[in-house]
């Protein structure tokens, strides 16, 4: 697929000229090109501010790497980075801990979770640690040792936080009144709380994108996009977008997905699969002609396949569930991710390559995380 490249927020942009091209007169005699004017851009990308030490510039990277279009390349300049800190201080709980993180976002579970076990053992207390573990063992679908995990950070940090980990937990039993038992837990603690006066941004989107996912999986989809609308989309994670997108589809509302999230997506640096996947299965709602993200999601599932790419086999298997209906490639994919993730959207994306599968006839179309 051919690069683009795009401007976020204009504090954390440079511009670049690029003064490359080389007009050949002559093998002999080749003059450089140079743009006449300074105003002339052949590229620009985001770049992160400036930070006082290498390991201050890891925490910065990873703090935006999950913002659209800047996983590919912070989560590289991080993972390079922190990797050559730690041949110098390999005992750095921090970098350790950044290590973990990195592990987690390429689905290297198993390393990340080794990581945290050398962490915690040398400090049992590290709350960043246990939440990351718990997270972990919560996609793997280790759910006995996931709440465990959460219960271990009740003392370590606030009360609300081990509180939202074990009953984000609880509500992937299946059960419907667990589901509905967590939100209101969930909705009463963080009302008790002092969540919005001593916490800080991050921690107050993860409790509401929480609450979003809970109510909607009770079909309150208004009362889930309320929580979400605490945060201006133009500010959130891939997965913050990913769950508003998803909201909108269960309302029907595919061509509002394309007229708020296609302009994020456009302006970001390059384009996530997560967010390709949910405005081409907006232009699949409103009509046949997919002339604009699904020529795009389709090139870039096509690159996946060829890279065999794990990482993002929930993503090809609603492809081939959803956009080019495939029974035999959606149900291969759908293992793949059923084999490293487990968490109840994973299996009833399996449920429905499966379906597909052997009773054609039944196939639905509902939303992933619905």
């Amino acid at each position: 697929m051919k690069k683009q490249v795009f401007a976020l927020h204009n504090n954390a942009l440079i511009w670049v000229l690029l003064a490359l091209v080389s007009i050949v007169v002559s093998t002999a005699n080749a003059k450089s090109y140079v743009p006449a004017s300074e105003n002339i851009v052949v590229a620009k990308w985001t770049v992160v501010d400036k930070s006082d030490s290498p390991k201050e510039l890891v925490a910065l990277l990873l703090s935006k790497a999950n913002l659209p279009g800047l996983a590919s390349r912070y989560y590289g300049q991080a993972s390079a980075l922190t990797e050559t800190l730690l041949r110098d201080t390999p005992n750095d709980i921090e970098l350790s801990f950044y290590q973990a993180k990195i592990a987690q976002h390429y689905h290297r579970f198993d390393t990340a979770l080794s990581i945290l076990t050398g962490i915690l053992r040398r400090q049992e207390n590290h709350p960043s640690a246990l939440l990351l573990k718990a997270n972990i063992l919560l996609v793997q679908g280790r759910l006995v040792a996931a709440k465990q995990t959460c219960l271990q950070l009740l003392g370590k940090a606030e009360l609300w936080i081990g509180g939202a980990c074990a009953l984000e937990v609880n509500a992937q039993s299946g059960n419907n009144d667990s589901v509905a038992d967590s939100y209101a837990q969930l909705l009463s603690l963080v009302e008790r709380s002092s969540l919005h006066q001593y916490t800080n941004v991050e921690q107050q989107r993860w409790v509401q994108q929480i609450l979003a996912e809970l109510a909607a999986k009770q079909g309150m989809y208004n009362q889930a996009l309320t929580h979400l609308a605490a945060f201006e989309l133009t500010q959130v994670p891939v997965s913050y977008l990913a769950l508003w997108a998803d909201i909108q589809l269960a309302l029907n509302k595919p061509e509002r997905v394309l007229r708020i999230l296609g302009p994020i997506v456009e302006q970001a640096d390059s384009f996530d699969d997560a967010l390709l996947i949910r405005l081409a299965l907006s232009e699949n709602q409103i009509s046949d002609q997919h002339t604009r993200w699904t020529p795009r999601l389709t090139q870039r599932i096509n690159i996946r396949m060829q890279r065999k790419d794990t990482a993002h086999a929930a993503d090809i298997a609603r492809y081939f569930l959803d956009i080019a209906p495939d029974r035999k490639k959606a149900l291969f994919w759908a293992k793949i991710n059923w084999q490293q993730a487990r968490l109840d959207v994973d299996k009833r994306l399996l449920e429905r390559a499966m379906d597909v599968q052997y009773a054609p006839e039944k196939r639905t179309n509902q939303s992933a995380g619905m």
